[in-house]
Parts: structure tokens; C-alpha cells; sequence
């Protein structure tokens, strides 16, 4: 099973690349933003500059996808006071300079290089911090941690000026080129992002029984809740096949489907049981 990842890209020359490796094309129609995707779950949208955008952007983009637990990678160019150019930081640290929040991406085990961040409102062009400088990762990172578990939300800049190289002279049109010299990096981190989004989804995602007894039955809202601990617990303890009995079975209403359920699992949890599954 392979997860699902959403790439957040400030501008389209960013996207290029991106679009090209993942074979995405673009959804038709135009929202609010432009959207690619392919039909292996990756999807990319375009934000514009800015923190604000970036956070609009994902809000909008989460508005029309279903699942639950999806990935999120931005991706894009970044100044640095001595870091070459086309250099790429996976970044550990986002420093909002004019708000003052912090935030504290992953930091996983792919053998590349680390770098803090502080996103700015207008391009920094005297790098004072030995850091690197965006517009948008704080943002993306706010936003998308208001969706999903901060272990499913990565941000990875690539150098395009420095205090030698500063960012009056950066031509755009090099900035896909920028993206082609960190391609294996790239790949890396969005075939490390669907394996965390698929493992995600394995363990805390919710049974199709879930949806199917919601339009059903009418549920309080604590009974809702329970409902949901149940259908979890079920497939926690291997008795996927048994929810699906219980499932296609006609209650009178929510509480005596709720009795059913609760009596199984309590069954299930009886000593002997897990021999006897083994066994079987």
C-alpha cells in the first residue's frame, strides 16, 4: 500500500520539475489555486509568495481530498548566508520572524543535510542568522499542523542566493535547474513521506464499516465516538471479518448494534481467545 503525499510549491517554476518526475497533470477546472496530481496519490499545489498564501493554499487544497492521512512536503528555493547555491536543507527549525512562533519539523533518518529556517514577509538580502530564509514554510507548516500529525509534514529548501550570489541576481528561469540537482533527494523524501502516510493510515485509520454503519443508524454524538474506538479495537485485534458480520447485520437501532459490538469484543478479549485465534 503506498500513502498519499501533497507537495506546496510557491511558484510555478518550482512546480516544474516536481511535475515532470511524478507525472502530474494539472485539474481541471482552475480553483483557487492551480493543482496537479497523478493517480498514485501524489498531488502539488501552486501557492504564490508568502506565508499567508502558503496556509491558504493548504486549507484549500485539504478542502477537496478524503483521506485522512496524507503527507505534506514543501518544497522551494531559500537563501543562505554561505551555503552554496543549489545546496539542499531538510529543515529541523521554522522561525516566523514577525509573528515569533516556532515550529519543529521531523527530523528522519535519510542521511541529508539539516538547517534551520526563518521565514520572512519580503526577501532577506543580509542573511544574518547562519540559517536559511523563505517566505512561506511558516505558514505551510501552521497550517498543515492544524490537519495531520507533525510526523507527516516536511519542509526541504534549496539554496538560490547567498551573500555572494545575493537574490537581486537570481534569474527564475535557473530555479527548475536548482530543483534537477537535488532530484534523488527529492524522490527520497516523497517515497519516505508515502511510506510514513501509508503506515499512518494502516494503524490509526478508520474501518469502511465506520461510514457504512454512520449512514445507518443515528448515533448521539458519544455514541459516535465509541463507535469509532470499537471499529479500531476490532481491527486491532485481527477481527476485521467479524466487524463486516456484524456490519451486514440489521439492528433494531444504534444501541443494540453497540450491545453487539461490545459483547464481541468483550468475547475477543476473553483468556483462551488469542490461543484459539492462533490456533486457528
Amino acid at each position: 500500500m503506498n500513502g498519499e503525499v501533497n507537495l506546496v510549491v510557491a511558484h510555478p517554476l518550482e512546480a516544474k520539475a516536481l511535475i515532470e518526475w511524478f507525472g502530474l497533470g494539472e485539474v481541471e477546472p482552475r480553483g483557487e489555486f492551480r493543482c496537479f496530481e497523478n493517480k498514485q496519490g501524489i498531488a502539488l499545489v501552486i501557492s504564490g509568495m508568502g506565508a499567508r498564501n502558503a496556509a491558504n493554499a493548504v486549507g484549500w487544497l485539504h478542502g477537496w481530498q478524503s483521506p485522512e492521512f496524507r503527507a505534506w512536503l514543501n518544497v522551494g528555493i531559500a537563501g543562505h548566508p554561505f551555503a552554496a547555491v543549489g545546496h539542499g536543507f531538510l529543515v529541523n527549525r521554522i522561525e516566523h520572524r514577525r509573528s515569533g512562533e516556532y515550529y519543529w519539523p521531523p527530523i528522519p533518518d535519510l542521511d541529508l543535510p539539516g538547517c534551520g529556517l526563518v521565514t520572512v514577509d519580503e526577501p532577506e538580502t543580509a542573511y544574518p542568522e547562519e540559517a536559511a530564509y523563505d517566505m512561506e514554510a511558516a505558514g505551510f507548516f501552521a497550517a498543515v499542523a492544524g490537519l495531520t500529525t507533525t510526523d507527516l509534514i516536511y519542509v526541504f529548501k534549496i539554496v538560490s542566493d547567498n551573500r555572494e550570489n545575493p537574490v537581486s541576481e537570481v534569474n527564475p528561469k535557473h530555479v527548475p535547474e536548482l530543483f534537477r540537482k537535488q532530484e534523488s533527494a527529492i524522490h527520497k523524501l516523497v517515497d519516505h513521506l508515502r511510506e510514513r502516510s501509508a503506515a499512518c493510515a494502516d494503524w490509526y485509520g478508520m474501518p469502511a464499516e465506520y461510514a457504512s454503519l454512520l449512514s445507518r443508524y443515528r448515533f448521539s454524538a458519544t455514541r459516535k465516538v465509541a463507535l469509532a474506538q470499537y471499529c479500531r479495537r476490532f481491527r486491532a485485534l485481527g477481527r476485521q471479518d467479524r466487524l463486516s458480520e456484524i456490519a451486514s447485520v440489521r439492528f433494531r437501532d444504534a444501541a443494540s448494534l453497540m450491545t453487539a459490538m461490545r459483547l464481541e469484543l468483550a468475547k475477543a478479549n476473553e483468556p483462551g481467545e488469542t490461543s484459539r485465534q492462533e490456533a486457528e
